[in-house]
């Protein structure tokens, strides 16, 4: 018996491992929705047995930003907030760590897109400090998305409620130091040279879009990233 009470730390490890393994080779950042919902099943299936785990915690963030965007709008809003909330427990449990910051900023700026211009001004300053978070402490984290989040928000955004399209700018080119391949980014940078009249330097951007190789593991929205340059490119 006592031998079995000391062993049962050692299973809960390895059982929390074998949990964030098996999401990890379902999860697919949107390529196959089925497999992103059993991730999602099996990371809700852990929250609720292991207590809060960071790593459980972050992934379930994730996972329900995905699931989100893959989903009805009806059903859309549901996920948004419980990839919020999971994030939000993930940055208690680990405030210094990059992965539950970005979670809990990409899924403020879900709620935000659904719940209208009023409730969307009421987070903007909410998906900033978190996006500003990770650009602290890890700035590479998911191909520097960080910037690309903090770029979309300048540009996006009038100038007289905090929007800059130089900033936008200039967000977009440190993050491209970053993650030189990175086509979201290749794409948003284009657009904010349209903006402040930089139109070849717009071009430059659209057309490394269209003769880069997409990332199988991100093959459907790099194939609709190219597919918009494309028709950017055509306008111009």
């Amino acid at each position: 018996m006592i031998a079995l009470l000391l062993c049962a730390p050692l299973f809960d490890q390895i059982s929390k491992t074998s949990t964030i393994q098996q999401s990890d080779r379902l999860f697919s950042y949107g390529e196959d929705p089925a497999r992103d919902r059993q991730a999602l099943e099996l990371l809700e299936q852990a929250s609720r047995s292991e207590n809060g785990q960071y790593q459980i915690l972050w992934r379930l963030a994730r996972a329900n930003y995905y699931v989100a965007e893959e989903t009805a709008k009806a059903q859309k809003l549901s996920y948004y907030e419980r990839g919020t909330t999971a994030a939000q427990q993930a940055v208690a449990l680990e405030p210094r760590a990059a992965e539950g910051h970005f979670w809990l900023g990409a899924n403020y700026g879900g709620v935000a897109e659904l719940k209208g211009m009023f409730n969307a001004l009421r987070l903007i300053g909410k998906i900033r400090a978190e996006m500003e978070t990770v650009v602290r402490l890890n700035p590479g984290y998911e191909e520097a998305r960080a910037y690309l989040a903090l770029g979309e928000l300048d540009r996006q955004l009038p100038r007289l409620i905090g929007g800059s399209t130089a900033r936008a700018v200039s967000y977009c080119e440190q993050g491209l130091k970053l993650a030189p391949r990175n086509l979201e980014l290749k794409l948003s940078l284009a657009r904010a040279y349209l903006e402040v009249g930089r139109r070849e330097e717009a071009r430059r951007q659209l057309q490394e879009i269209g003769s880069a190789t997409v990332n199988p593991l991100r093959a459907g929205s790099e194939r609709g990233v190219k597919e918009e340059a494309s028709q950017l490119l055509g306008k111009m």
